[in-house]
């Protein structure tokens, strides 16, 4: 399944988000997980595609994969430690998939 990280360059609470998610084995969690980082700010992707993360950095999706369906997770709290952040996924992403 993959993971979509949305993030801002430059922006503190984004590096701090993926130097976490860096730091969690992430094979572990179920459905195995792939990381895709987009910058919402790239000018070679359709800035209204993205304008509505624009406040909102960074934000966490998956991608189901029969339905290819996007579904944006809760805000992840900075304070969160790595065990914290893995337990978080994997309680959002059940939640997530179940509810679709």
């Amino acid at each position: 399944m993959k993971i979509f990280i949305f993030v801002r360059k430059g922006c503190c609470l984004c590096e701090t988000l993926k130097n976490k998610l860096t730091k969690i084995n992430l094979k572990e969690i179920k459905p195995k997980l792939e990381i895709n980082e987009i910058d919402i700010d790239r000018f070679d992707l359709y800035q209204n595609k993205y304008k509505k993360f624009d406040n909102e950095v960074p934000v966490v999706a998956i991608k189901e994969s029969k339905s290819q369906k996007i579904i944006e997770l809760p805000r992840i709290s900075p304070r969160l430690k790595d065990d914290q952040l893995k337990k978080w996924l994997e309680i959002n992403i059940n939640i997530a998939l179940n509810k679709n």
